[in-house]
């Protein structure tokens, strides 16, 4: 099976493999196989493994549905053959739960740059 989601960096990971594959380019390692329809749900899915974690980081409730339904849109968009509008809504997540990523990636990186 695929690597599980135990924190936050791994679903941020995650998000990163799935916005590079979907909805038909998955690579046939670990869970994913050659039915590229399959292998679409099982991303979607493992997504939604991380979902607890999102859940210990924002606290509200609004907001925690309205992520529920990006994460429902984007794969019915891929589904529908909307490649863009599935990674525009999966952008659309990714930019919630990780606001200041490219702040944070600067600041682990330091001033070597």
């Amino acid at each position: 099976m695929a690597q599980r989601i135990n924190k936050l960096s791994d679903l941020s990971d995650r998000i990163g493999f799935t916005l590079l594959s979907a909805p038909d380019r998955f690579p046939t390692v670990g869970a994913f196989g050659s039915d590229q329809k399959k292998n679409l749900l099982i991303a979607f899915d493992i997504l939604q493994e991380g979902f607890p974690l999102v859940e210990k980081k924002i606290k509200d409730p609004a907001q925690l549905e309205k992520l529920q339904q990006l994460l429902k849109d984007a794969l019915l968009a891929y589904q529908q053959g909307e490649r863009k509008k599935g990674a525009h809504l999966l952008q659309d997540f990714e930019e919630i739960v990780f606001p200041n990523r490219f702040k944070e990636y600067e600041e682990r990186k330091g001033d070597n740059a």
